[in-house]
C-alpha cells in the first residue's frame, strides 16, 4: 500500500511539475511580446487588454491546480500478495469432494488444473467446476506435470508416460519401461525428468522436442544415498526443487539442485514428515517454494535461499499441492481439492490527488 502511494504521489508531481512549466513557457512567450509591443509606437490598448488576460489566466490556473482521475479499476487476478505472507492460509470457501479411490496427484497451468478423479482424468477450472473429462485406462497413477512447450499435460504411471491434450483429452502414451518404475515427472522447456521408487531412487533425463530420447540417468548416491529416496522433484527456473527422505527418524529435506549437475546448492532439513502419503513441493514466485506434509499435517513456507519463512500448522492433512496460473493454489487434502488466492483484493475506487501551490 505504501509502495503504491509513493508511485501515485510520484506520478502526480510529475505531473503537477509538467504543468507549471507549461505554464512558465507560456509567461516567458507573453514577456517577450510585451517587449516587443514596448518597441511598436502604435501598440494599441486591445494589445495591452490582451496580455494582460492571458497573464491573469495562467496565474489563476498556477494558483489553483487540481488533478482529477478517473476510476482506477484494479483486477484482484493481477494483485499478488506478498510472497512473504502467504502463511497462514485463510479459510477457502472453494472446493471439488473426490473419492475414495483417487490418487493425490494434479498439475496446473495459467487457466486449468488436471486432476484423478477415479476413475478418470478432470479437467476444473479456477473455480474447480468439472469442464472436460476422459477415463484414464490404467490402475494406477504417479504424477501430472505440464510442458508449456508442447501445450500438454504428461501424465505418468509407474511404467507409462502418456501426453494429454486439454483441448480434446485424448491420452497418447509415449513412452514405456519394463526395467524401473516411475514415481514422479517434471519438465523443463526441453527436457522430460523422471523419477523412480525405492531407495537410491534414479532420475532420467529426456529430450522433449522434436523427440523423446533418453540422455542420461543419474543415479544413487549423485540422486540420494542409498538409504533415502526421492518423494519430489519440481523444475523450476533452471533448477530442481527435491524432496528426499530417509528412513531414520521418518526425517526429510528438501534441496535446491542444478539441473544440469544435480549439485546441491542449498537443503533445509523437514522433520517428522514420512508418511504413506508423499511430502510434496510446489515452486512459488521469487524463486521460493512451498512443501506439504501429510504426517503432523504441516505447510512450509521456504525461502529463496533456503530458509523457513513459515509453517502453518492449522492445515488439515495436506498431501500434493500446484500453482495455477501465478495467483491461485489448488491444495489437495482429506480427498478435496480447495483453492487458496495468493491476491490481495482490492476494491475498485476514485482515485483523486489536489495539489494547491500557495
Amino acid at each position: 500500500r505504501i509502495e503504491s502511494q509513493q508511485t501515485l504521489d510520484s506520478f502526480c508531481n510529475e505531473q503537477r511539475q509538467t504543468f507549471i512549466n507549461d505554464r512558465l513557457e507560456q509567461l516567458n512567450r507573453l514577456r517577450t511580446n510585451v517587449e516587443e509591443l514596448a518597441c511598436v509606437q502604435d501598440a494599441t490598448q486591445q494589445n495591452t487588454n490582451s496580455i494582460k488576460t492571458s497573464i491573469d489566466w495562467i496565474e489563476q490556473d498556477i494558483n489553483k491546480i487540481r488533478f482529477n482521475f478517473r476510476p482506477l479499476l484494479i483486477d484482484e487476478h493481477l494483485i499478488v500478495r506478498r510472497s512473504q505472507d502467504l502463511l497462514p492460509f485463510s479459510p477457502s470457501n472453494q472446493a471439488i469432494e473426490l473419492t475414495d479411490s483417487s490418487y493425490a496427484v494434479l498439475a496446473g497451468n495459467k487457466q486449468h488444473v488436471l486432476v484423478h478423479r477415479e476413475p478418470t482424468l478432470c479437467l476444473l477450472d479456477r473455480q474447480l467446476t468439472i469442464i472436460k473429462e476422459t477415463p484414464w485406462p490404467l490402475d494406477d497413477i504417479s504424477d501430472i506435470c505440464w510442458s508449456s512447450v508442447l501445450n500438454r499435460f504428461i501424465v505418468i504411471n509407474s511404467q507409462y508416460v502418456f501426453i494429454l491434450d486439454e483441448r480434446t483429452m485424448v491420452l497418447e502414451q509415449c513412452l514405456t519401461s519394463d526395467t524401473v518404475k516411475w514415481i514422479r515427472v517434471t519438465c523443463s522447456d526441453t527436457k522430460i525428468f523422471l523419477s523412480t521408487q525405492g531407495l537410491g531412487s534414479s532420475i532420467f533425463e529426456y529430450t522433449l522436442m522434436p523427440s523423446i530420447v533418453l540422455l542420461k540417468e543419474w543415479k544413487s548416491p549423485v540422486t540420494c544415498t542409498h538409504n533415502e529416496w526421492i518423494e519430489d522433484l519440481k523444475f523450476h527456473n533452471d533448477f530442481l526443487g527435491l524432496v528426499i527422505s530417509r528412513c531414520a527418524n521418518n526425517a526429510a529435506c528438501f534441496e535446491l539442485r542444478s539441473s544440469t549437475t544435480l549439485n546441491c546448492l542449498w537443503s533445509i532439513q523437514l522433520d517428522d514428515v514420512c508418511s504413506m502419503y508423499a511430502t510434496r513441493c510446489c515452486p512459488m514466485l521469487n524463486h521460493q517454494w512451498i512443501v506439504v506434509a501429510f504426517r503432523n499435517p504441516r505447510i512450509f513456507h521456504i525461502s529463496s535461499d533456503g530458509k523457513l519463512i513459515s509453517t502453518d500448522k492449522k492445515c488439515r492433512s495436506p498431501s500434493n499441492i500446484c500453482l495455477i496460473g501465478n495467483n491461485l493454489l489448488a491444495i489437495w487434502d482429506q480427498k478435496c481439492i480447495h483453492l487458496q488466492n495468493l491476491c490481495c483484493i482490492i476494491s475498485s475506487s476514485i482515485v483523486t490527488a489536489t495539489y494547491v501551490v500557495l
